[in-house]
């Protein structure tokens, strides 16, 4: 990746200078360092009525890729391509779901086309592409913007949206940081090697609601074509606000700057969300048009959600690590809190967990289709993760300080890492090997986990509908240790020798 690159190459001159500058001309020395400024790709693009119809004026510099194409499904739906020449606009065709622009690597290249979003939503159908929902049009700027394929790098895109009042184009890309957030058009800017799968956007009708917080900024925008919510904007500011403050402790502070959270009204009083960074940060939440409860008391999805901020992005056949993280830190962060109790807490793990364990013919978690093996399956690798650094630590480290480490890295969910490159930072936080280890042992083929025998070591069971705990059991304490405030995890812990096996059993 480009991050990592540019960390060796700085460190490569670092070295250089230091062993070499007795040899050094003494005015070379003593010049500052330079690097070159990202070349941009620069789209401005205007939304018709209702972002139906999309006009679009790209600029790309000198040197990218050739072949450009749009995100999954989306091909169909760009209309009258022209490529700017010397003797004027020339109309250009794809081939299949790529156009091959030879001009854009040669000398950089400037084009114009339409784009048919209303078509896109009505075809496609899935708000990650494109749809309608909730009066709002869906779909991040992957699906409308033509880009260089397979392009790795430091360019950055740069991106102008202007629309007719009251429509309004709300997004995960973040603000340029000279963009004048008063002033229609305003520039969004992220890395270009970034752009295959941007963060959620979507032109409609907003409110837009701000709630500030030590370390960053949540920018709400509530829909309103579907309907007014049950929950009134003092109720969403107060779960807003509650949920943030357990990340915040967790991570020790807001993971990023901003955060655009689109809220879409829906049916019913049901929650469901879904959270994209890749160059930004982005949550897309449909809260039911009946939902009067949105706090870390009584509802889980945003606390889910707002946990995978702290996470790098990491390539697609690895979701059930992102997923199985949230999934298990965000019941222990609610009953750390005291907004869930520790019996509801093992009451989730005791029910939930056993989803996660492999089917006959299932594979490794890797690239794993099944929602039980990437959720569970992903919550019963960090249960074992945990457990494991625990036990040898003598409860000295835990998941929560490989998560920290990897995040205080620079792995929050604006990044895209590799899987090694992210197990490898958390478990530099613990002084060992677990993730790696164990990342190798469930990567790529199934394993059988004795998830009673855990519960047992652990001394919960569930006995005609309660939980019940056993004080004696061997690792009862450590049991007490994982729900307790982080403060004091460690002066519960009663586990006295680092010197055990690799396994928990």
């Amino acid at each position: 990746m480009s991050g990592s690159s540019l960390k060796c190459r700085c460190l490569l001159s670092f070295l250089l200078l230091a062993c070499s500058s007795a040899r050094l001309d003494p005015a070379l020395s003593q010049a500052p360092a330079t690097r070159a400024a990202p070349r941009v790709w620069s789209y401005e693009v205007a939304a018709g009525a209702g972002a139906r119809e999309l006009s679009v004026h790209a600029a790309l510099p000198p040197g990218v890729p050739e072949e450009l194409e749009l995100d999954r499904f989306a091909h169909p739906f760009l209309r009258e391509l022209e490529l700017h020449t010397a003797q004027g606009w020339r109309a250009s065709s794809a081939s299949g779901p790529i156009w091959r622009i030879p001009e854009c690597r040669v000398s950089g290249c400037e084009l114009r086309y339409r784009y048919l979003l209303g078509e896109a939503a009505q075809a496609i159908d899935r708000f990650g592409f494109a749809a309608l929902r909730g009066g709002a049009l869906l779909a991040p700027p992957s699906t409308w913007l033509l880009h260089p394929r397979d392009y790795e790098g430091d360019d950055r895109y740069r991106l102008s949206v202007r629309s007719d009042p009251p429509l309004s184009f709300v997004s995960g890309v973040p603000l340029s940081q000279s963009a004048d957030r008063s002033r229609e058009g305003q520039s969004r800017e992220a890395p270009a090697e970034l752009l295959f799968e941007a963060p959620y956007s979507a032109f409609g009708r907003f409110r837009e609601q701000r709630v500030a917080l030590p370390g960053g900024t949540i920018v709400a925008s509530v829909g309103l074509d579907a309907g007014p919510l049950a929950l009134t904007p003092e109720q969403l500011d107060s779960a807003l606000r509650a949920s943030a403050r357990l990340i915040s402790d967790y991570y020790g502070r807001f993971p990023v700057r901003e955060l655009a959270l689109i809220v879409v009204p829906a049916a019913g009083s049901e929650v469901f969300g879904m959270q994209l960074g890749n160059g930004g940060a982005s949550i897309l939440l449909f809260v039911g048009r009946e939902a009067t409860e949105l706090s870390p008391e009584s509802e889980w999805v945003l606390v889910h959600e707002l946990f995978h901020l702290g996470f790098p992005t990491l390539p697609r056949r690895h979701l059930w690590l992102a997923e199985g993280l949230a999934s298990y830190q965000e019941p222990l962060a609610r009953a750390r809190a005291g907004f869930i109790s520790e019996q509801q807490l093992w009451r989730e793990f005791l029910e939930g967990l056993p989803k996660g364990l492999p089917a006959p013919g299932d594979g490794g978690l890797d690239g794993t289709q099944s929602w039980g093996r990437t959720y569970w399956g992903g919550a019963i690798f960090c249960l074992l993760a945990d457990l494991r650094i625990r036990v040898e630590s003598a409860q000295h480290f835990s998941l929560d300080d490989a998560l920290r480490g990897i995040f205080d890295a620079g792995g929050d969910s604006r990044v895209r890492w590799s899987i090694a490159q992210t197990l490898a930072a958390g478990d530099r936080a613990v002084g060992g090997g677990v993730l790696g280890e164990l990342y190798q042992e469930h990567a790529a083929a199934a394993v059988e986990v004795d998830l009673a025998a855990i519960f047992r070591r652990l001394g919960v069971r569930l006995e005609a509908g309660q939980i019940v705990f056993d004080e004696a059991a061997e690792w009862a304490p450590l049991r007490r240790a994982l729900s307790a405030p982080a403060a004091l995890q460690r002066a519960q812990a009663g586990l006295s020798s680092p010197g055990v096996p690799k396994s928990p059993l």
